[in-house]
């Protein structure tokens, strides 16, 4: 009884101290357009005398709200705050209800996002009126906002002058980067890539390989959703990348990525789902078409011969079934449809995209939460990309001095492929008039089977290892799946020593890895059982796991508005450690039981461990001069494992200098001119080897040796000398505003010239005594290169009033590589006389991925043309006094043979004759777009283009050649075949002459002007939204893609280029971008 009584006098106590709680409610309101709309989200606290947060709310979604009075301690002032809105401050006296109007604020808004940018600073403290180099921003976040992508290469496409990105069309397709041109031979050439601050390892081992390179750690921003990006700068100059060290030689992208914000708990939700559709193809031959061809070709061949030497020409013409029409053999059928291969392997796609975040926080703590999840088929069946990535972001401040963030990250990415990726080219080449499965010799329609007759004796021939196979099956059954998965975390901790003394630091782990599955299946290559390419299997496993440091010290002071230094200091270290293995069998039982573990013999396996580590410490000071004179430089000392102790450690200084001249009183009363920067600067950066100590001489086993013991020799010699490769660039250009920074320029002119450039696997004598695996060194410094080039971009804000907002964007670089010093050692051609290969030549004063090659002339139509002529354009006799007739190679040329440019006159085709045709390297780059705002309707567009770059075609090469049992495009319909044809395509042959020599034929201009995004977009009304109790609701409608004008004669001008620089850039008939067209929802609460 005593223990009732007791609890009830707590209950009494307990709602008399509430009742004597007294609570304050209310409505907001906002002043929108003359009319008092509810205001959602509004802060509303009890503060006291000394303006200190006692009690604090939000209003919710109806503008209500509802706060506890403070007891005691009064008296108090009841406060209004939103951003852009006037706040209001209202004494209490004790009311129980309040209702507000809140008015907005535009001025305070302006300053709000004016002292943002000027406070925005750079890894060094400097904000970016101090900063003298070349960078360039844009806010990601704005462009995906309402143009879904999922790769964050393809929203940057075209938008930063003077950074050229070219995207693939599969699913996970590496893209390649240059910014300001190619600076190597050898080494990677695209960028390093800082997310939040810290450098993303991409060490790369000695045993990359870069036909794999999507599979690799190579990929940086795979795992990265665009959707997490709140916004991208590049740094493009040497001064610039000086605060990542010798890593951003060739360029640097600094990823920042949204975080939290005091607030009350925002939630974003998007779902997007979007259409690709494949374009048109090269129109190829059909069945009968094909045959036709196939018997010109041997029938011309064997009248260039000789008929009566050319036995087995005319049994191949007459007694071969693929090409006849002989019903009684057994596959008749089969060897007599119309195929269009191609058709069977491509798709129209589909790509759903869903992300939810939610962020907020306080006075001390903020946090932000994402979770994003991307689906994307390709247009190629057998491809597809999914990724699931998660994002959390906690940022607290513990006091005025102390802060500290943490970044928590993972990603996977499940990467599906075909086992080779030539299905697309395979399928254009193949037999037309070839069915692809078994024909039903009763109703004589075709099969669910596969016909896969793919031997020696069929016509075209047995499986290759990457030609001659089924493309059908090979896009169903085959596959090589890789799955990346991703964690990395950071924690960083800024500290206020002292007054304008500031200490930050951060630690960083990443850890991935990457699961490699791939299978070949014996129904799309027909080989039997016993053939290593029989049901092949392969199992690679990676994993990588990078540790990075920094200790940062930014020493800012400023006397009275006339001196202001920045000092920073800072030390960063950097471990990468890798191990892999794979292994490849065959024979196994299927694709449902392809672990190597379980059953096949082996074919080859291997395994291998690596560790890279480097550390920089960099120093670097700014001297600002009455605001408006700027000094800066940065001092790199830096070592990497990868070097010999001789040369490990390198120095790289930087200098740089701006003039704010709108500030000097000659232009104080130009009205006009808002703002104009100028600057200059000068800076060093290199490059080291990649990989596992390869300056180390190695040895290995040879055999069984004296008693069991085996005797070693060398593999790879001891590089003592090896060094940095080092770059020395020069920049200026200037930054300027008008009409009230309603439009903006900038302007960069640039000259960086490398030395020492590092060369790999170069061949030394066999006398040095290294055995046939090791006549050849890993790397060696040789050689020079330059690139010039100018960069420009213009921003306009047309109309910005309540209603209208109009701009205006464009920008434009041109770049010119040259090669500057040819390299020791390194041969200037690597070139042999046949049809369709190109010189791979280096010399000096041509750009890299340059083009050798012949001059085609078109085709000799009578026996006149053929004879050989001198210089004067007389025809050349021998002693005789015969026409010399003209040879290709060694091959008589006749009327309908192709013509190519004699040189030297001497009567002969050959490698003397060979002359430069042109060069991968675009003229210009670029692109411009606009947006159009009216109340809640927007309408953006953006357009990209590349003028002026040569690609080899080799896709239309293959369908032109007419030399092999290769299926040809519709345009050798329009071959020759007598005298007076109107042609540039030469005769049919088989097997026989050089018609189609790597020649200027071949190499087009791919230059294109794209309409790359047009997107409408609409915000429902703010009264339909507080109805439903969420803040905004965005639709949007977007297409890619959708016109391109070109004169590029391939499926589409947008050719990646190899990743190795030196290889000849060519269309092999690789997936083309799709048309593709987008929508969806946006919503806010």
């Amino acid at each position: 009884m005593k223990k009732i009584i007791t609890l009830l006098i707590l209950c009494l106590l307990l709602i008399g101290t509430s009742s004597a709680q007294k609570t304050l409610t209310g409505r907001v309101y906002e002043n929108f357009g003359g009319k008092e709309e509810l205001a959602v989200g509004v802060n509303i606290s009890f503060n006291n005398a000394q303006n200190r947060m006692v009690e604090g709310t939000v209003s919710n979604s109806n503008g209500e709200y509802s706060l506890r009075v403070p007891l005691g301690g009064g008296p108090y002032t009841v406060v209004f705050s939103y951003i852009g809105m006037k706040t209001q401050s209202i004494p209490y006296n004790g009311q129980s209800s309040l209702n507000v109007v809140l008015e907005e604020d535009a001025k305070a808004l302006d300053e709000v996002v004016v002292a943002a940018k000027q406070e925005q600073k750079n890894e060094m403290g400097i904000t970016l009126r101090e900063q003298t180099a070349a960078t360039e921003r844009i806010q990601l976040s704005e462009i995906i906002e309402f143009t879904p992508v999922t790769s964050v290469e393809e929203a940057l496409q075209g938008r930063l002058a003077g950074v050229d990105i070219l995207t693939g069309g599969d699913p996970g397709a590496r893209n390649s980067i240059r910014i300001r041109g190619t600076a190597t031979l050898n080494t990677s050439a695209d960028p390093l890539i800082v997310i939040n601050g810290v450098p993303y390892s991409t060490d790369i081992d000695d045993s990359f390989n870069f036909a794999t390179a999507s599979n690799e750690d190579y990929a940086a921003m795979l795992n990265l959703s665009p959707y997490d990006i709140e916004s991208i700068e590049v740094l493009k100059d040497a001064a610039s990348t000086a605060i990542y060290g010798t890593s951003g030689a060739s360029g640097v992208l600094l990823i920042t990525t949204k975080t939290g914000s005091k607030g009350k708990p925002r939630f974003t939700l998007s779902s997007k789902f979007t259409a690709k559709f494949e374009p048109e193809s090269i129109p190829m031959l059909n069945g009968k078409e094909y045959v036709a061809f196939i018997e010109d070709a041997i029938w011309n061949t064997a009248n260039a011969k000789g008929v009566s030497t050319s036995a087995a020409l005319l049994e191949l013409l007459y007694d071969t079934p693929e090409i006849n029409f002989n019903k009684e053999w057994r596959y008749f059928n089969e060897y007599n449809t119309n195929t269009d291969w191609l058709a069977a392997v491509v798709q129209d796609a589909y790509t759903t995209d869903n992300n939810f975040s939610m962020s907020g926080g306080g006075e001390k703590a903020t946090y932000r939460f994402s979770l994003s999840y991307a689906d994307e088929d390709g247009t190629t069946i057998g491809t597809n990309m999914n990724r699931f990535s998660s994002t959390l972001n906690i940022g607290y401040r513990f006091n005025d001095k102390l802060r500290v963030e943490t970044d928590f990250s993972y990603a996977e990415t499940d990467k599906k492929a075909n086992w080779t990726d030539n299905v697309r080219s395979e399928a254009m080449l193949k037999m037309p008039n070839k069915s692809p499965y078994w024909i039903d010799d009763i109703t004589l329609t075709p099969t669910d089977r596969y016909f896969n007759r793919q031997n020696a004796e069929e016509f075209q021939g047995a499986f290759t290892g990457s030609k001659n196979f089924h493309p059908i099956a090979m896009a169903n059954e085959s596959f090589n799946n890789s799955l990346q998965q991703e964690e990395k975390m950071n924690f960083r901790l800024n500290y206020d020593i002292l007054p304008g003394l500031i200490y930050t630091g951060y630690v960083s782990m990443k850890f991935k890895t990457i699961k490699n599955r791939a299978f070949l299946p014996q129904s799309a290559t027909g080989v039997t059982m016993d053939n290593t390419y029989a049901n092949r299997s392969s199992d690679a496993y990676s994993d990588n796991l990078a540790l990075q440091t920094e200790n940062k010290l930014i020493f800012r002071r400023n006397w009275n508005g006339i001196h202001n230094i920045v000092a920073t200091a800072l030390w960063r270290t950097s471990d990468s450690q890798s191990s892999n293995y794979s292994n490849t069998i065959y024979g196994v039982a299927s694709k449902h039981a392809s672990d190597p573990s379980t059953n096949g013999a082996i074919v080859e396996r291997g395994s291998g461990d690596s560790q890279v580590r480097s550390i920089s410490g960099i120093g670097g000071i700014n001297y600002t001069f009455l605001n408006r004179y700027i000094l800066s430089g940065t001092v790199n000392y830096e070592g990497k494992s990868s070097l010999g102790k001789a040369n490990r450690w390198g120095l790289f200084p930087s200098l740089g200098l701006a003039w704010h001249i709108k500030e000097e009183n000659f232009l104080q009363n130009a009205d006009w001119l808002s703002s104009m920067k100028l600057r200059c600067s000068y800076g060093q950066s290199g490059a080291a080897p990649s990989g596992t100590a390869p300056y180390m001489g190695t040895y290995s086993a040879l055999g069984d040796g004296y008693r069991d013991n085996p005797s070693i020799v060398p593999v790879s010699v001891q590089l003592n000398k090896l060094k940095w490769q080092t770059a020395s660039e020069y920049d200026a250009g200037f930054d300027a505003g008008f009409l009230d920074q309603r439009l903006t320029a900038t302007f960069d002119i640039y000259y960086k010239y490398i030395t020492d450039l590092l060369q790999r696997r170069i061949a030394i004598p066999t006398t040095s005594g290294y055995n046939s695996q090791g006549n050849s060194i890993a790397y060696y410094n040789s050689g020079e290169m330059s690139n010039t080039g100018w960069e420009f971009r213009i921003d306009y804000t047309v109309v910005q009033n309540d209603d209208w907002r109009i701009t205006l964007n464009y920008n434009i670089a041109r770049n010119i590589n040259r090669i500057e010093k040819l390299p020791e050692n390194l041969p200037e051609s690597s070139y042999s006389l046949r049809n369709g290969s190109y010189a791979q030549r280096i010399i000096v004063g041509a750009p890299v991925g340059s083009f050798f090659g012949y001059r085609y002339l078109g085709v000799y139509d009578t026996t006149l043309e053929t004879y050989a002529r001198d210089a004067r354009g007389a025809v050349m006799t021998d002693l005789d006094g015969k026409p010399i007739v003209m040879k290709n190679g060694t091959y008589t040329c006749f009327p309908g043979d192709a013509k190519y440019q004699d040189i030297n006159h001497d009567g002969v085709i050959n490698q003397s004759d060979i002359v430069y045709i042109g060069n991968a390297n675009p003229v210009v780059t670029g692109g411009g777009g606009f947006t159009a705002k009216f109340k809640q309707l927007t309408l953006t567009g953006f357009l990209h283009y590349r003028l002026g770059q040569k690609i080899v075609n080799q896709a239309r090469m293959n369908s032109e050649a007419m030399y092999g049992t290769d299926n040809q495009s519709l345009s050798v319909l329009r071959r020759w075949r007598s005298p007076g044809d109107d042609t540039d395509i030469p005769r049919a042959l088989w097997q026989y002459g050089y018609n189609y020599l790597g020649s200027d034929r071949f190499v087009e201009d791919c230059s294109f002007l794209r309409l790359k995004t047009i997107s409408f977009s609409y915000g429902l009304p703010k009264n339909f939204c507080r109805k439903i109790k969420v803040n905004t609701i965005n639709a949007f409608v977007t297409a890619y893609d959708l016109l391109t004008w070109t004169n590029y004669t391939g499926q589409d001008p947008e050719v990646t280029l190899p990743s190795r620089v030196t290889d000849i850039a060519m269309d092999r008939a690789q997936t083309p971008p799709s048309k593709r067209i987008s929508g969806g929802l946006i919503i806010n609460f």
